[in-house]
């Protein structure tokens, strides 16, 4: 789950938050509390492995990046906030059979 579900949520609600909302990478960085290279990776799909770009395509996934955007934007809420979405999604995924290898 961290090594691969987390990075790729990192990289689908920072592309949420870039297209959708119209924030600059900088916002963006500082929302999440990590650095403008970091969302610069996540926009271009140069960072992450095979796995992680597995569950960007992922339907339940993209749900709940774009769900924890819209949070993000219009509460400030950083992603550590979040934690027990992070842990829904967890259950989510492990009960659709998505986390086996």
């Amino acid at each position: 789950m961290v090594k691969h579900v987390v990075p790729a949520l990192r990289m689908l609600i920072s592309r949420r938050l870039v297209e959708d909302y119209n924030l600059n990478q900088v916002q963006v960085a500082k929302l999440l509390k990590v650095t403008q290279p970091s969302i610069s990776n996540y926009m271009g799909r140069r960072k992450g492995s095979a796995k992680i770009k597995r569950f960007l395509n992922n339907t339940v996934v993209n749900e709940y990046a774009a769900n924890m955007a819209q949070k993000i934007f219009e509460k400030g809420l950083s992603i550590k906030d979040l934690s027990n979405e992070i842990c829904e999604l967890c259950i989510k995924l492990r009960k659709g059979g998505y986390l086996e290898e």
